[in-house]
């Protein structure tokens, strides 16, 4: 799930997002939650192809952030975020996740 705002700080817009959730009963993980608000290209090119990525910032507006909700309870939240949330939903795009091993020793 991709969602957009303008905020004026990431913590301003996990809080957001957090408190969106809270209302409804749905526990946030903010391991499944990426805030991107600078060099947003780069970071939505690790999620997604390249014309999904340039539909999302289309869709994005004149928000200043992106908030990207990975598979998750929150994600499959029918009619999130409410109709007076600072948060818009941009939609649900295919895309890929890649993260390490845990335990995996990188250095």
């Amino acid at each position: 799930m991709v969602l957009a705002g303008s905020f004026a700080s990431q913590p301003m817009a996990f809080t957001c997002l957090c408190d969106e959730a809270e209302r409804r009963g749905i526990p946030v993980d903010l391991r499944d939650v990426d805030v991107i608000q600078a060099a947003a290209d780069v970071r939505l090119a690790h999620y997604f192809r390249p014309a999904i990525v340039a539909r999302i910032q289309e869709l994005q507006g004149e928000d200043d952030t992106v908030i990207l909700v990975r598979p998750c309870l929150l994600a499959t939240e029918p009619q999130f975020p409410s109709s007076t949330s600072p948060l818009r939903l941009l939609g649900r795009f295919a895309g890929e996740i890649v993260e390490a091993d845990e335990g995996q020793d990188w250095v």
